[in-house]
């Protein structure tokens, strides 16, 4: 079945692993990236650091809100996180590898999702890539900031 795709990536003046320990811990890290405005109500219900955890939440955009709840899997420890929503099709990667001699992290967010099969879904499915540019590009703004001084106060 065809999927529907949207990504973005950024260039984060920190090091890989700076960047992949703050989106893997999702009881401190993760949790800061995330925009209020369209991420609301988020919750770890169990673990917590990367692989396995449990995540829940509410979406919130052009008036619409939807509860979410999803698994976190890491199919390449200390480079990829992939969060599966249980409450949907939608699929969101983060991918971070070294750039620059390894003083900076490329960071690439994308998401996936399978078309709906009911109008009201379509309708909602068509926000998804305007939504996902917004979430996606205030999430690596937020990465940015947090990274950069996660690495100060480790040098």
């Amino acid at each position: 079945m065809a999927q529907n795709h949207y990504e973005t990536v950024a260039l984060i003046a920190a090091p890989a692993a700076v960047v992949y320990a703050l989106l893997a811990d999702y009881r401190r890290g993760h949790m800061k990236i995330m925009p209020r405005q369209y991420i609301r109500q988020f919750e770890v219900e169990s673990g917590g650091q990367g692989d396995g955890t449990v995540i829940r939440y509410r979406v919130h955009a052009y008036g619409i809100e939807r509860a979410a709840r999803a698994v976190v899997s890491e199919p390449e420890p200390g480079r990829m996180l992939v969060e599966r929503e249980t409450t949907s099709s939608l699929v969101t990667m983060f991918a971070v590898t070294p750039a620059m001699g390894g003083e900076q992290a490329h960071v690439q967010i994308a998401a996936h999702w399978e078309p709906a099969h009911t109008l009201w879904a379509r309708f909602q499915q068509a926000l998804y890539p305007a939504i996902l540019k917004n979430v996606f590009t205030q999430e690596l703004n937020a990465l940015a900031r947090y990274a950069a001084r996660a690495h100060r106060s480790d040098t």
